[in-house]
């Protein structure tokens, strides 16, 4: 036997020990078999990093405030055992900054913990081999000189290999055993925390399977521990985990919070902080260096800030993403952030790159991303489809987009509608519930996926993609059994894809000869006859159908001058099924001021386009210009914003041809009855809104100034313009104060003024006349709008000495 201080011979087997006192394993000692097996990149104090992400200081106050209590044990998840906070959320929304924070209030707070933040583009800790010992070496550090220390090295030193054993098998003897012998020993520690685990970015592991491992391993392994010990997990929601979660392991001792259900006001109160705060010290820097043109106080504007913060989306990543690419030294930050605002070109430097990179990262990991394109391309047309109806588009089996899009939570979610916008909406129905929808958690996502300069292999072309699902949604709804549809509902969805595609875009791509075929054949009759007579489908059809139908066949005729026979045909039938609906119009005299009006919207000042529709609620009213539930053919939407899906289009520009060109037996030609009808309609309104504007009725009402003799119309607040040949009467919301019967007053007058003249004798409208024009002399002379009820009394003399016999004649 040879021996000496640190080195001993026995029997042929070599020992050697440190200043430690720690026995060598072959040329090892134990530590150093511990600290070889770290992923030092992984810890949260890594000098890898120097831009380590991290909560701003006034920023998820709340969030950071419920981990520190559940870590702590003052809330009530904590206090019933539940030894694992889960928080999930889509990419970029900040877990791993919330994480990093939490890591460092624990510091701050004295607790011991270990923490290991994963990395897919990281080769040292986008695996799960070097997990627990890293949280062993970091346990080993927290507790010097203690039992803990001579626990773990101990272990190795017994088995060597620990390090390559399972993962259960690792964390029982590598922490929980160490932690378990020594809080046995030192009862001071009881009551305390006695270990704080943190696990950042555990769907970074590349190996799903190992995912599943980390979790079910943490979750055996704890349940042999006679103490709490908090374990914080922060990933995306991504399956596998999300099922490791609601399994028998760790479905009771687990709670979780969800930053994608958070609620968007406090986001986005922190985002616009934390943008206000960075520009302030961007500005304040660049000002003290440059000897150029400073950045004014206020930059970059309240406006600007709110422009990001809603492209943000909720999520942090998109903030952060701008400003490290805005706060570059090397550059003007107002010239960056123009970049970024897509106002000045970003010469090949551009500033999402790194988001991009995410985005690029994410699509590459899913199974069949042509499905998943193909989804987001008609998704893209219409946010308010439901998984199932997108499934019954695509032809895809029950089911399918839920599979498709299980390995892209942390871009896109799939859930039941909440109570705001779909609920809302008019194509929920609550027969079909649940109802599953996509919800895009990034809005950058869509200017990354249309952008092929970007996006590049998944590059989404709306152009090809529209066409093919405009061709199947006429498929669809040709095998849809007409007298089953209903248009508020989840079966009806598609047509607004119908009614939101850009049909000019067609000319940009050949047309398929499917499409055409699926056009020239489509049902028109049989799918409209069913609902001719149903006062709430109908028009509805006729807006979120046949006008995108018509504007579809249009396009392809332009497009292809040889289909347009297609057009006529359809319109051959369509004029078949409206002629006999024209005739109720014919029979009521607010009907006839709706069809009368229509007939001759923007020919005169008198009879102008109203724009926009959503400042006029006549709907309040009795004589509903804006909306009659009897007006069938939907010829008083015709009043509403042209920007809208239903303005003058090409439905209306069809129906006003009717009228001008009726059928060979002129049975609803447009003559003097039905102008008297419609003048009656209008004296029936013009009175009731007189009775609305008198002093008497407790209103303010603004005197309008009093003009000369010679003056044309009145000054009204608003005004009267000529746009592209048509008259138009613009309403602004926030401008005038003149009420909407103050509104509807002014038009009436305009309307019998240009009525009047093409009107018959009828004993009815002249006893309207002599009504009015009694009443108009005791109006006061400074009442309001004096010159169109001048002119309404000069229309009322004329018609009056037209249409009566001459007196002693």
């Amino acid at each position: 036997m040879i021996s000496s201080k640190q080195v001993l011979v026995s029997g042929g087997q070599f020992s050697q020990y440190n200043y430690y006192g720690q026995a060598s394993v072959g040329n090892k000692v134990p530590i150093d078999i511990l600290t070889e097996a770290v992923a030092t990149n992984a810890l949260h104090d890594s000098g890898a990093s120097f831009d380590k992400p991290k909560c701003h200081p006034q920023t998820r106050v709340k969030i950071r405030e419920i981990i520190m209590r559940w870590i702590v044990g003052e809330d009530e998840d904590a206090k019933g055992g539940k030894q694992f906070m889960w928080l999930n959320g889509a990419a970029g929304c900040g877990k791993s900054a919330i994480a990093q924070s939490a890591v460092e209030s624990c510091i701050e707070r004295g607790l011991p913990l270990a923490s290991f933040f994963f990395s897919r583009s990281d080769s040292t800790r986008n695996h799960a081999a070097s997990l627990v010992a890293t949280l062993a070496y970091q346990l080993y550090c927290a507790f010097p000189g203690t039992q803990v220390q001579t626990e773990i090295l101990s272990t190795i030193q017994n088995d060597p290999l620990i390090v390559k054993k399972t993962l259960q098998q690792q964390f029982t003897s590598l922490i929980i055993q160490p932690l378990k012998t020594y809080f046995v020993k030192d009862q001071i520690t009881q009551g305390r925390v006695p270990f704080v685990i943190v696990i950042d970015g555990l769907d970074e592991c590349s190996d799903r399977s190992a995912q599943k491992a980390i979790l079910t391993a943490l979750a055996d392994s704890v349940r042999l521990s006679d103490f709490r010990i908090p374990i914080f997990i922060a990933s995306r929601p991504e399956r596998d985990i999300k099922l490791s979660f609601s399994s028998k392991h760790l479905k009771s001792v687990h709670t979780r919070i969800s930053l994608d259900l958070e609620d968007r006001d406090d986001t986005n109160s922190d985002i616009r902080l934390y943008l206000f705060d960075k520009f302030a010290d961007i500005k304040d820097d660049f000002n003290d260096r440059t000897t150029g043109r400073k950045l004014v106080y206020d930059w970059p504007g309240d406006e600007i800030v709110e422009r990001l913060v809603g492209k943000s989306s909720g999520q942090f990543i998109y903030a952060a993403t701008v400003i490290r690419y805005v706060e570059s030294t090397r550059h003007r930050p107002d010239h960056r952030l123009e970049v970024v605002l897509s106002l000045r070109p970003d010469n090949g430097d551009h500033p999402f790159a790194e988001l991009d990179a995410l985005y690029t990262m994410i699509l590459e990991s899913v199974l069949n991303i042509e499905k998943v394109l193909r989804v987001l391309s008609l998704y893209f047309m219409d946010l308010s489809l439901s998984c199932s109806t997108i499934e019954e588009l695509l032809l895809y089996d029950e089911g399918e987009v839920e599979t498709l899009f299980c390995d892209m939570a942390a871009l896109v979610q799939i859930s039941e509608p909440k109570n705001d916008f779909l609920r809302r909406n008019r194509t929920y129905d609550p027969e079909h519930s649940p109802s599953f929808h996509l919800r895009v958690l990034h809005a950058s996502l869509t200017d990354y996926l249309l952008d092929a300069a970007r996006s590049k292999q998944f590059h989404i072309d709306m152009d090809y993609h529209g066409i093919r699902h405009v061709t199947r949604v006429l498929q669809y709804l040709t095998s849809c059994s007409s007298s089953s549809f209903k248009l508020y509902s989840n079966r009806a969805t598609p047509i607004t894809i119908l009614a939101r595609y850009q049909y000019g875009r067609i000319g940009q791509v050949p047309t398929p000869l499917e499409l055409r075929q699926t056009a020239l054949n489509f049902p028109l009759k049989e799918f409209l006859e069913p609902h001719a007579s149903d006062y709430l489908t109908y028009p509805g059809l006729l807006q979120y159908f046949v006008t995108p139908f018509l504007e579809l066949l249009e396009a392809i005729a332009i497009n292809d001058p040889t289909c347009s026979c297609m057009k006529d045909h359809q319109l051959e039938i369509l004029r078949a099924l409206l002629m006999p609906q024209i005739q109720q119009y014919f029979n009521d005299d607010k009907l006839a001021a709706v069809l009368v009006l229509f007939y001759h919207l923007a020919s005169h000042r008198f009879v102008p386009i109203l724009q926009p529709l959503r400042i006029y609620h006549w709907h309040s009213t009795a004589f509903h210009l804006g909306y009659i539930e009897r007006d069938i053919l939907s010829l008083s939407l015709i009043w509403s914003d042209p920007s809208l899906v239903f303005g003058d289009n090409v439905y209306h520009r069809y129906m006003r041809q009717l009228l001008h060109d009726p059928c060979p037996t002129a049975k609803y030609a447009v003559g003097p009855a039905m102008h008297e009808k419609s003048a009656l309609a209008c004296f029936e309104e013009l009175t009731r809104t007189a009775q609305l504007l008198k002093p008497s009725s407790g209103k303010n009402i603004d005197k309008v100034t009093l003009v000369t003799d010679d003056a044309e119309d009145d000054a009204y607040p608003n005004f009267l313009s000529v746009r592209g040949g048509e008259w138009q009467f613009e309403f602004e919301v926030w401008g005038p104060k003149l009420n909407d019967d103050e509104g509807m007053h002014f038009l009436l007058l305009g309307y019998i003024i240009f009525l009047l003249p093409r009107c018959g004798r009828s004993d009815a409208l002249v006893a309207a006349c002599e009504e009015h024009r009694t009443s108009y002399v005791n109006q006061p002379p400074d009442g309001p709008f004096p010159i169109r009820r001048r002119l309404l009394h000069k229309e009322i003399d004329n018609y009056l000495s037209r249409v009566l016999p001459t007196p002693g004649v």
